[in-house]
């Protein structure tokens, strides 16, 4: 019988455990750091200023590129030199030497101001 007493209260013990105890109130404290949320702040103001910004130097660097281009074709020394390079390019990927074709810049050159497209 006292074996039983003491298993029924060994389980009474371990049993209050799992049961909901009475509820306090806590402050509700404020912070003024943002935890990020993952798939949700895609949605958020920061993000989006974020994706506007590379959206527009994507777009900033593609005109530049087309400027170069619109310069190289009406420049027929810039367009020798431009031939040149990817002749080069082209046989360094043609023996294997992917490493050194990769080096050289076929888009380099100043930054020209075209009618119509500055």
């Amino acid at each position: 019988m006292k074996l039983f007493a003491s298993i029924v209260a060994a389980i009474a013990v371990q049993a209050s455990a799992f049961v909901a105890g009475p509820q306090c109130k806590r402050a509700v404290v404020s912070s003024s750091t943002e935890q990020s949320m993952g798939l949700f702040d895609f949605f958020s103001e920061d993000a989006r200023k974020e994706r506007e910004a590379r959206k527009q130097a994507e777009i900033e660097e593609q005109e530049r590129l087309q400027r170069e281009i619109i310069a190289r074709r009406s420049n027929p020394k810039k367009m020798e030199e431009y031939e040149a390079k990817v002749r080069v390019r082209r046989a360094l990927r043609m023996s294997g030497n992917d490493e050194a074709a990769e080096a050289i810049d076929v888009y380099t050159g100043d930054d020209e101001k075209i009618v119509g497209l500055n």
